[in-house]
């Protein structure tokens, strides 16, 4: 790894401040600010924590349940999610080192390459992920409670009932994600062991009707390679989707105490297995079913023994907690930091009204299967870019070495700084993103929409991976032809 052995430190930091509170129960009080070495108290081992047990949850496990829906059988399906969250998680590892580098979150750290203005660009693709995710995760849960009370006590399944199933499971994500990071990595630590074991449970409960090389014919797309390369790109979703929010948590690790190895080795590890083995259990319940409907989870409480049903209203309660407050909390932080007169407490309640919102047209408005797929593509068509320039410039452009306080422009209301560039922007880097991002959306093939370069590898998705390609190489040639001056 990169290795700056003397990080900077931000000149307006006050090394004899008190120590903001960042225990269960306290609510936080640093926004996306710099927080001096001295005042880091977080260790890789929560990175590992806080990526895999937010993954275990019913809005990551509906990921497995798709590619079985596209007609795939279940080896196919799992090589698919192994190849797209394997690839996912390598191309993202290296912004796992923003944080501790600029002890500030990623979109905000993004502005070494950006620019300290067009670094919102991060800013905006956050939330956007986060919104989308956070309302995938309220919908899964509050469809499992609804169903499960359905089937335990003969309650009505109707928009009155979901609403309220939303409404339980949006409160519970929202209470926690206020409290802050302290509170928000407690959660994991309980969600990873209890969640995990009631999984487990799972396998057990359908494990007799498992058939490995069950599914299969009337591919989504016509054709096998068609079809499984889309589920490989929906896989890759999953690790870029937690790109801009890793300094959310690295950005609290002392890098006195750690190495650049453990930090990337928690991270991975935590990203990669929250999400295949997540996955994996989607992907193994679904081929069980006997029929398919368009909700995963109503489906599997109508098929689970009865003893089971108890424990799927845990995981969607734990789980849909877990997942929902890691997209809340970085939502509400992201917010900020495009806002930043408003504290971290008034954004967070502001972006959990907007995904409530986005939860209720997804749901009741659009086909929930369609709104998913449609939406992971065309994120992914825009963060693959973003991504591959911050990797690009954290390796190459800055080989590690930033300087914090220069990253903070834009939060103080100053101007200049070695990160100002072109009025804030630096156009060798957005001018790439723009184009790449271009490509991938009129690249992206859905039910819902399709792009006029959607057939241009003959069906196969080349939306992730030629955006990103066009963003790195772009952005690779301009630092040549038109060389940075930063100091």
């Amino acid at each position: 790894m990169i290795t700056d052995p003397h990080p900077p430190e931000a000149p307006t930091s006050d090394p004899t401040a008190p120590t903001p509170d960042d225990r269960f129960g306290q609510i936080e009080a640093i926004g996306v600010e710099f927080i001096p070495e001295s005042k880091r108290d977080s260790r890789p081992l929560n990175m590992f924590a806080v990526f895999f047990g937010g993954n275990l949850a019913f809005s990551v496990i509906v990921f497995g349940w798709l590619p079985i829906t596209f007609g795939l059988s279940w080896t196919s399906a799992m090589a698919a999610s192994a190849v797209g969250i394997g690839l996912g998680t390598l191309l993202i590892a290296p912004l796992s080192l923003l944080g501790p580098r600029t002890g500030t979150n990623n979109t905000v750290s993004s502005g070494a390459h950006f620019g300290v203005t067009g670094r919102t660009i991060g800013s905006g693709l956050t939330l956007l992920f986060a919104l989308a995710y956070a309302a995938i995760a309220v919908w899964t849960s509050g469809d499992a409670l609804i169903a499960a009370s359905h089937r335990l006590f003969g309650t009505p399944v109707n928009d009155a009932m979901l609403a309220v199933g939303y409404g339980i499971i949006a409160a519970e994500i929202v209470a926690v994600a206020l409290f802050g990071h302290g509170t928000v990595v407690a959660l994991q630590k309980f969600v990873l062991p209890v969640v995990g074991v009631l999984l487990l449970l799972g396998v057990v409960a359908f494990g007799g009707r498992f058939d490995p090389g069950a599914g299969g014919g009337d591919y989504l797309l016509g054709g096998f390679w068609q079809t499984w390369t889309l589920a490989v790109v929906l896989a890759v979703g999953g690790p870029l989707s937690y790109a801009p929010t890793l300094g959310d948590y690295s950005r609290r690790i002392s890098r006195a105490k750690y190495g650049d190895r453990s930090i990337v080795t928690a991270t991975m590890a935590g990203i990669f297995f929250g999400l295949f083995l997540t996955a994996s259990f989607g992907s193994f319940t679904a081929s069980t079913f006997t029929t398919l409907s368009d909700s995963y989870v109503a489906d599997l409480v109508a098929e689970a023994p009865g003893w089971y049903v108890l424990p799927i209203v845990l995981i969607a309660l734990a789980g849909g907690l877990g997942q929902g407050v890691l997209n809340v909390y970085a939502s509400g932080l992201d917010l900020e930091a495009l806002l930043p007169q408003l504290r971290r407490v008034h954004t967070t309640l502001i972006t959990s009204t907007l995904a409530v919102a986005l939860l209720y047209i997804g749901v009741f408005l659009v086909d929930a299967v369609d709104s998913i797929t449609a939406m992971t593509l065309v994120l992914n068509g825009l963060a693959a870019p973003w991504v591959a320039i911050n990797v690009a410039g954290f390796l190459v452009a800055r080989r590690g070495n930033y300087d914090p306080a220069d990253l903070q422009v834009f939060n103080q209301g100053r101007r200049g700084g070695r990160y100002w560039f072109t009025g804030g922007w630096n156009l060798r880097a957005v001018i790439p993103w723009a184009a790449a991002s271009l490509f991938g959306v009129l690249a992206v093939d859905t039910s819902l929409y399709s792009g006029p370069l959607a057939d241009l590898a003959g069906g196969i998705d080349v939306s992730l991976i030629g955006s990103a390609l066009i963003a790195a190489g772009g952005y690779l040639i301009a630092l040549r032809v038109w060389p940075e001056r930063v100091r």
